[in-house]
């Protein structure tokens, strides 16, 4: 009897782990395949290697969503853009610093910088909007009519991020400063162009 319940238990446990195996051997699979969807839509960029960089840590959510891709990818410009605004209006502080006591005159740099800082903050207005539509898009209703209002916002925000460092070149300012602000919206713009890509090729 004490024969008959060994090997029952060893059979038992030799089934057990095979299933454990075959689920770790599934959830691992599964998760390939999302990041091989993150991939492949990111191919289709302006792009590649910084859209697949900044979206395939969150493969496992998007999982083989086309919209929740694009609208992770949003969000992450929406977050990019915030972090360029930041940086332009410290810089545009430190320019007006330096104008303090010219009878409220301000030099070409801070007007330059100003205008900018105006872009970056409708840049992100402009991100926003196209969550809002993604949302609605999810929703049911047009998809063609609100895929079609995603892309003009966004086409919006990457015009409006190409403005601001265009000023730069129409006015002679602070080399550093230039440096600084072409850095990091040019950084944003390769991101939004990576958003519109990703929105372009969506499939409805």
């Amino acid at each position: 009897m004490s024969q008959v319940l060994y090997s029952l238990t060893i059979v038992f446990v030799f089934f057990a782990s095979t299933n454990i195996q075959k689920t770790s051997g599934s959830a691992s699979s599964y998760s390939q395949n999302h990041k091989t969807f993150v991939k492949t839509a990111c191919n289709s960029t302006t792009y590649p290697d910084k859209c697949y960089k900044s979206l395939s840590s969150y493969s496992s959510n998007i999982k083989s969503d086309p919209i929740k891709l694009c609208t992770t990818a949003l969000n992450l410009n929406v977050k990019s853009a915030k972090e360029a605004t930041s940086v332009v209006s410290k810089l545009l502080k430190m320019s007006q610093k330096s104008t303090a006591g010219r009878k409220g005159k301000m030099l070409p740099e801070a007007l330059i910088l100003k205008d900018c800082l105006e872009e970056m903050k409708d840049t992100i207005i402009e991100l926003k909007q196209a969550i809002t539509e993604m949302k609605n898009l999810q929703d049911g209703g047009s998809m063609a009519e609100h895929i079609t209002n995603v892309r003009t916002w966004v086409s919006s925000a990457l015009t409006d991020e190409g403005t601001c460092t265009d000023g730069f070149e129409e006015v002679k300012v602070n080399k550093e400063t230039k440096k600084k602000v072409n850095k990091v919206v040019e950084e944003l713009a390769t991101t939004t162009s990576n958003t519109l890509a990703l929105i372009t090729n969506l499939r409805y």
